[in-house]
């Protein structure tokens, strides 16, 4: 379960976004309807994968969001009915050996866009990465560019690991803060 402080934190983010989209001129929020326990069982089942806690909460509590400047999407997160389980080309994979690599990329689950301009580049949660709380690493994924294995947790590079309510209150900031001068 995603603990108070991160749902805390996630909140004062999406409170952030609608504020600074509402001051912006052209600029809007979109929210989708949250989903119900029964939407979210029905996810799993599909992609035969347990959810992240925190983007559970996320999808349950806010709906997915994009954001519109002019009438184009800045950023967004993907309907969870359309979330993809499989990377556009495994061929692409580094960091350990070709199989293992290829199977991680196929198990990843994509749940976001990096950016409005290049519709192959996404964030996605790696199960292979997971903490005993449920959480997945959330892992940058990007259609020119090598797709690598991050590191997992228990090794000595753990510090890496991003989970989803870290992962959103980050892109939420960064849009902000991006956005800001526009």
């Amino acid at each position: 379960m995603a603990t108070k402080s991160s749902e805390s934190a996630v909140a004062e983010a999406v409170a952030r976004l609608k504020s600074f989209a509402e001051e912006k001129e052209d600029m809007s929020v979109e929210f989708s309807t949250p989903l119900t326990a029964e939407q979210v069982e029905k996810l799993e089942t599909k992609f035969k994968l347990k959810l992240p806690p925190s983007y559970v909460h996320f999808i349950r509590t806010h709906g997915t969001f994009k954001v519109l400047y002019g009438g184009q999407e800045l950023i967004g997160m993907e309907e969870p009915g359309l979330l993809r389980a499989a990377a556009p080309d495994p061929s692409d994979a580094v960091d350990g050996d070709d199989s293992e690599v290829a199977d991680a990329i196929n198990e990843a689950l994509f749940f976001q866009r990096r950016d409005d301009d290049a519709v192959e580049n996404f964030w996605c949660f790696n199960p292979r990465d997971r903490t005993q709380e449920g959480e997945l690493g959330v892992v940058a994924y990007s259609h020119d560019e090598a797709f690598g294995l991050p590191q997992l947790l228990g090794t000595k590079h753990a510090e890496h690991f991003r989970d989803f309510s870290t992962h959103i209150v980050t892109v939420i900031d960064e849009f902000i803060e991006t956005y800001a001068d526009a």
